[in-house]
């Protein structure tokens, strides 16, 4: 077998402060100066969503996040990785741990995600993939099974 590498791996990127300074604006709760992050033609995809969501959805879906719920806390684990591939877009990996507590039930929901962030030449994110396991938000929304 030969050795061929298909491009390089960043520790330290510009892209990479991106990705770090949207989760900061996030817990700030500022989505318009997270927008200025994204391309106009971003797609969002989730385990959330069968499909994927545009800029508009997911300003929509990052304001619901909060008015669901509370003590929001997104801890970045190790540090991203910046993909520079020969033939494909740049793309940062990061890895995330999540704590929330449900606003209405007051459970805690605790998940671990991994989110791929695709620039373009412009240096805006036009596509961004989360996965994680929906569960403990799933549990953590549950009522308290009534005692009648």
């Amino acid at each position: 077998q030969n050795v061929q590498k298909n491009g390089t791996i960043y520790k330290e990127h510009p892209y990479i402060t991106i990705v770090n300074n949207s989760n900061d604006l996030f817990l700030k709760q500022d989505w318009d100066g997270m927008a200025k992050l994204y391309a106009d033609t971003v797609k969002f995809y989730d385990p959330s969503s069968s499909k994927p969501s545009s800029l508009a959805d997911a300003k929509k879906g990052w304001a619901d996040i909060y008015n669901n719920w509370e003590q929001i806390n997104v801890v970045k684990q190790g540090y991203p990785d910046g993909l520079q591939y020969d033939k494909d877009p740049f793309t940062v990996q990061s890895w995330w741990v999540v704590t929330c507590v449900n606003k209405k039930t007051k459970k805690a929901a605790k998940f671990y995600m991994v989110q791929f962030d695709e620039f373009n030449k412009a240096g805006k994110i036009d596509m961004e993939l989360a996965y994680y396991d929906q569960t403990p938000l799933i549990e953590a929304s549950k009522e308290a099974a009534s005692t009648k």
